[in-house]
């Protein structure tokens, strides 16, 4: 067998022997441990958005849990503010009832003047009523600051105050802004109430009269708006003894009454949500 005989020196030798070595390195660096490395990178950006995602969904929950709480507050104050409130009628039920009620008294209706307002109603507070003196002296509320709620670690993860930290969560809860804007609401635009204004003139005993206006004072769906005693013309009266007719006065008296009746019509946001949920449940 011939031996192959090379002029290469014992050094050359070696240079070649530790360049081929770098390369098989190089090669196997690249193609085995190169792939690995890129997945363990890919990896750590995983489980860094899923902590973030994670962050986030824990916030949401917390949200969503205080978001059911201001909802069953939203809804029960809105039915007590409104409970008292007549149901949104037309000028004819008015008319029905308003000349009704007057009879229920024992009282004669002569007149009804009904003024119905197609907005809310835009109320203001008596001039030196409490309500009054508060919206004047009301000062703008402190923007809430969120309390910022550590989310806990996933297991096995280091925590080193700085990238493997889990990410916090600004938590605020819904009824500080629900709290702030009952308590600097000073306009009734956006209530949803109607208002009537009613007028309404009657004759009858005096003591019937009173008990009425006593009556209305003690309803809080309607608002005496003024009164007023309207004189009462004389009634020609035969006199038997002497023949003759003379001019004397009635024994009764005439009332005129301004009210203003409120109405509301409330939708039950409750049962709406509940059955959106279910709708959505058989859908899903």
């Amino acid at each position: 067998m011939a031996k192959i005989e090379t002029n290469l020196s014992n050094k050359d030798k070696v240079t070649i022997a530790v360049v081929l070595f770098v390369g098989i390195v190089f090669v196997f660096c690249w193609y085995a441990i190169r792939p690995t490395i890129m997945s363990i990178r890919s990896l750590s950006d995983d489980i860094e958005q899923a902590r973030i995602v994670e962050a986030q969904s824990r916030g949401k929950v917390m949200s969503l849990t205080s978001a059911e709480a201001v909802f069953g507050r939203v809804t029960s104050d809105l039915a007590d503010s409104t409970d008292d409130y007549y149901d949104v009628m037309t000028s004819s039920r008015l008319d029905h009832m308003a000349t009704n009620y007057v009879l229920s008294f024992g009282l004669f209706p002569e007149d009804l003047y009904i003024s119905m307002q197609g907005t809310p109603v835009d109320e203001t507070p008596y001039l030196y009523s409490q309500a009054a003196l508060d919206q004047a002296n009301m000062t703008p509320a402190p923007t809430p600051e969120p309390d910022p709620v550590l989310t806990t670690p996933a297991p096995g993860a280091a925590v080193d105050g700085t990238d493997n930290q889990a990410e916090s969560t600004q938590v605020v809860s819904l009824f500080v802004p629900y709290n702030q804007a009952r308590d600097v609401a000073t306009a009734t635009q956006n209530s949803g109430v109607y208002a009537a204004d009613l007028t309404l003139v009657m004759t009858g005993s005096e003591s019937a009269c009173q008990a009425l206006i006593d009556d209305l004072c003690s309803k809080h769906s309607l608002r005496i708006t003024g009164f007023s005693w309207l004189p009462v013309d004389p009634v020609e009266r035969a006199n038997e003894e002497s023949g003759t007719v003379e001019l004397v006065q009635p024994d009764y008296v005439r009332l005129q009454v301004n009210v203003r009746l409120y109405m509301a019509d409330v939708a039950d946001y409750a049962s709406l949500v509940s059955d959106a949920v279910q709708a959505a449940g058989a859908e899903g």
